[in-house]
């Protein structure tokens, strides 16, 4: 098997490095709440999360541009659009030229995001490929950190400036362009036939959307959670996101060994892990507490997604993985886009304020989701045993 360039792989991972680049504002929505006092919460959290449902056209369009152009021009594309798109709210306090911009900075993200898995399973296999899959979920949180930590400091001096921090994009697209080759096209049969996934991979696209849903909840909410009670100002809260995304980053390091041990059940260990975090923020006052309960939520959550996409790809042809990372992919970003609406509802249901009732539910939904694991991986693991017998 032929060595891969060491700089070839890690531009692919830079790619990573900013997947989750519309998130990176999100430490300002209290911020933008006063700038924009006329208009709904849910409408200023849309200004995070809008990016991520508009990224929906150009992700479904993916595969036929791919096929026409080829993965490495539509991901520079995807990349310049959304540097360009990006920076616009630094210069405008227009609310609806911001949103517009948000919006389309998601078409971009929606050509270049799917391709940071992609790029990974189209060119490494075996032991490899699961050591980068980790690698990436942990490089796309060193990517929000660094990110959002450079937010804390522009964030005292003036909202408008986090934007500015957009302008990484451009040279995410000069080392794609420099290191990064085509991946090379699979022979073009004569009668293209629609490509069909498993009935157990639609399962795991499922699981993922109910899965980020809850992250976004958490997120989406903290930046208020830490105003209510009074556990930190606006560089408190975002030192404590970039600290969660570091986090994030050591279980992606640690996934593929991690996984050796548990298999199966690293998915349980991630949603029971971040469910006693959440209980644990969601009944302190202290600012340490609740700080590191935040930051081991992000931990131990993050073991679930490189899970989600390993098990994904698992025993998939080359033409399967390009259409199982684009569907994980619109997952994670509906989930993005209906988290507001979900959590905004569900928050109004329950006997304490609405960011507590939103926490109670996010309780309640990882233990389900706990047990509900620990059901099915005990049922396939009786299969396997009688099937060996």
């Amino acid at each position: 098997m032929k060595q891969i360039p060491l700089k070839t792989t890690a531009s692919i991972l830079a790619l990573s490095t900013v997947s989750g680049i519309t998130t990176i504002i999100t430490g300002i929505i209290p911020q933008l709440k006063k700038a924009f006092p006329t208009i709904p919460t849910t409408v200023i959290e849309w200004i995070v999360t809008i990016a991520n449902f508009s990224a929906l056209l150009t992700l479904m369009l993916n595969p036929s541009l791919t096929k026409k152009f080829g993965i490495k021009k539509i991901v520079i594309i995807g990349l310049l659009l959304s540097a360009l798109m990006g920076i616009v709210p630094a210069m405008t306090n227009n609310f609806y030229l911001v949103m517009i911009s948000r919006i389309l900075l998601g078409l971009g993200v929606g050509l270049f995001s799917p391709h940071a898995i992609g790029l990974i399973a189209h060119t490494y296999y075996g032991d490899t490929r699961a050591r980068l899959l980790g690698y990436q979920t942990g490089l796309s949180a060193l990517g929000n950190a660094f990110l959002l930590g450079m937010a804390s400091l522009l964030i005292s001096l003036d909202w408008h400036l986090v934007f500015w921090l957009y302008i990484v994009l451009f040279l995410v697209a000069w080392l794609i362009f420099s290191f990064v080759p085509e991946p090379i096209k699979e022979p073009v049969t004569t009668v293209q036939k629609l490509v069909h996934l498993p009935k157990r991979q639609w399962q795991l696209i499922v699981l993922t959307f109910i899965t980020y849903l809850l992250i976004w909840g958490v997120q989406l909410n903290l930046p208020s959670y830490f105003e209510n009670r009074h556990l930190g100002n606006a560089q408190v809260l975002n030192l404590t996101l970039s600290a969660m995304n570091i986090g994030g980053l050591l279980a992606g390091l640690t996934f593929g060994r991690l996984y050796k041990h548990l298999q199966r059940f690293t998915l349980t260990l991630g949603y029971v892990g971040a469910g006693i975090a959440i209980v644990i923020l969601w009944s302190t006052n202290d600012t340490n507490i609740a700080i590191g309960s935040a930051i081991f939520f992000n931990f131990i959550y993050s073991y679930t997604g490189p899970y989600l996409v390993f098990t994904s790809n698992d025993g998939l042809k080359k033409n399967q993985v390009n259409t199982i990372s684009s569907y994980l992919t619109i997952a994670t970003i509906i989930s993005a886009f209906f988290a507001p609406l979900v959590w905004n509802l569900l928050g109004k249901i329950g006997p304490l304020s609405l960011i507590d009732n939103v926490l109670l539910w996010i309780i309640i939904s990882l233990f389900l989701l706990a047990i509900l694991t620990i059901i099915s991986q005990s049922a396939k693991g009786s299969i396997s045993n009688e099937t060996k017998q």
